[in-house]
């Protein structure tokens, strides 16, 4: 027995979250029988019988890094196997264990929800008797019983009928795609194909996860890959924090801005959170006007080349279009995200910039909630307005707490409604294999459902509050998810 080896497995079993293991167990596919499946509680059940089929062992680790990467935890391949960066990107192109016919049926479960994934059930319940008692309402479930009683050919006809019917067309593109490549000499999808392939050729014009991509992926004649931003490198890129406070200097000019309280557990939980992804924090704190223009544009104007992404938080007070600098003045949104565009910040292009603005979009109030106001006082805060009119530049995300013309609040004790059910959503592990937008929608109907509490003219008022985002992103965006124990 190798004790390094078996230490290193016991190492990684620990690393991985339950649905890592699903997941994992989902893309062995053939290579594990439905009783072996059935008795896999942890990482070590998988590691011992992938060694028992001679799958795994101290001298071949590549059906390991296979799955690792595939479920996107690069973060164990780098720390625990000790992977090169030329070895990573090898592992992007490698179709050697897992087939692309296993890829596409796992990026389908990945991107479908619940309610999508109830909406199938149904459907296959009307049609085919065996499925009359399921009750699942996990994808990837749906798929394994498929399995069970269909052949590939028949369940790639049925998913690509069903997701037409439930107005995933993005998915069912991604199957004809597969089909055309498959017609073409490609990936073998008839019953008899095993999961395993040796055939390094069909790694041809494939690279990647492959596959279906989010509700807001666009399908081409492109590899299924381009559907996604790749996030490989280390770290991911920058993730700036713009805290504003201290509103001294603003009231010392007549402007009627209260500092910020709470705003402090806004911003420590986002440099947890994005800390533990992979993201170089840099914090700012009291910045005036002209420090926003001068810092934001600084980094537009850095070298991003090793780097992969752009994340910006901005905490300040806010109105219409603009953020508020400590002194008072305001900074043009639209300013700040154009210093990202193609033409000023070249090493960003083709690459996710996302930005976040923790501010108040006007002064009125969606009565229907009690924090205070980043534009006047309340129990919760308001924090004041975002912009009118987007750029279209690519690859620009820009999120706000609340909706043009209203208030957005925040907690002088605990934080921003916003940023805290952001970075509640961030932190749950069943959100850390889920498009960006869909992680904002979610948190948009978590606030939007609750009343909160403002105090305005001094009375209590009964408030909501809508979170909003303009995405001009081309691909489906998946942040990395947290080194386990980081969050």
């Amino acid at each position: 027995m190798d004790e390094a080896f078996h230490t290193t497995l016991l190492n990684i079993s620990k690393e991985l979250a339950t649905k890592n293991l699903s997941d994992m167990v989902f893309l062995c596919g053939k290579n594990l029988s439905e009783g072996e499946k059935e008795s896999i509680k942890k990482g070590l059940d998988l590691f011992k019988i992938l060694i028992q089929k001679n799958l795994l062992s101290k001298d071949n680790l590549d059906f390991l890094k296979e799955l690792l990467n595939r479920i996107s935890r690069k973060d164990i391949l780098i720390n625990k196997l000790k992977i090169t960066e030329t070895e990573g990107k090898g592992l992007e192109k490698s179709f050697k264990h897992i087939s692309p016919y296993r890829l596409l049926l796992y990026n389908i479960s990945r991107n479908i929800g619940t309610t999508q994934t109830e909406e199938i059930v149904y459907l296959l319940q009307v049609k085919f008797a065996n499925f009359a008692e399921f009750n699942e309402k996990c994808m990837m479930a749906v798929l394994s019983e498929m399995e069970k009683q269909k052949n590939p050919e028949d369940i790639l006809q049925i998913l690509k009928s069903y997701l037409h019917e439930i107005g995933r067309a993005d998915l069912a593109k991604n199957i004809e795609t597969y089909e055309e490549e498959e017609s073409r000499g490609g990936a073998n999808v008839s019953g008899s194909q095993p999961d395993i392939q040796n055939n390094s050729q069909v790694t041809a014009g494939r690279s990647g996860h492959g596959g279906p991509k989010g509700r807001d992926g666009k399908c081409g004649n492109t590899s299924p890959q381009s559907e996604e931003y790749k996030l490989d490198k280390f770290p991911h890129g920058r993730c700036v924090i713009v805290n504003n406070y201290d509103f001294n200097k603003a009231r010392s000019r007549n402007y009627n801005l209260k500092d910020r309280d709470g705003t402090k557990n806004d911003s420590d939980k986002i440099s947890r959170i994005f800390g533990s992804r992979g993201y170089e924090i840099k914090k700012h704190n009291d910045l005036t006007s002209i420090e926003i223009r001068y810092t934001i544009e600084a980094y537009a104007k850095e070298d991003h080349s090793k780097r992969d992404s752009f994340v910006c938080f901005i905490l300040s007070h806010g109105g219409k279009g603009v953020v508020y600098g400590t002194d008072g003045e305001a900074v043009s949104i639209k300013e700040l995200t154009c210093y990202f565009n193609g033409q000023k910040c070249s090493s960003l292009v083709g690459k996710p910039k996302i930005f976040f603005f923790q501010a108040c979009q006007g002064n009125e109030s969606d009565t229907g909630a009690q924090y205070v106001s980043d534009s006047s006082s309340s129990v919760y805060d308001e924090d004041a307005t975002m912009v009118k009119s987007l750029p279209i530049t690519a690859d620009i995300l820009t999120a706000f707490a609340s909706v043009e013309d209203y208030l957005s609040l925040r907690s002088p004790i605990y934080g921003s409604i916003y940023i805290q059910n952001l970075c509640k959503v961030l932190q749950d592990p069943q959100f850390f294999k889920t498009d960006l937008t869909r992680i904002l929608t979610e948190v948009q109907d978590m606030i939007s459902k609750e009343d909160y509490q403002i105090k305005k003219n001094k009375e209590i008022m009964i408030v909501k509050q809508m979170p909003t985002y303009q995405s001009q992103l081309r691909k489906t965006l998946i942040l990395p998810p947290p080194t386990s124990g980081q969050q």
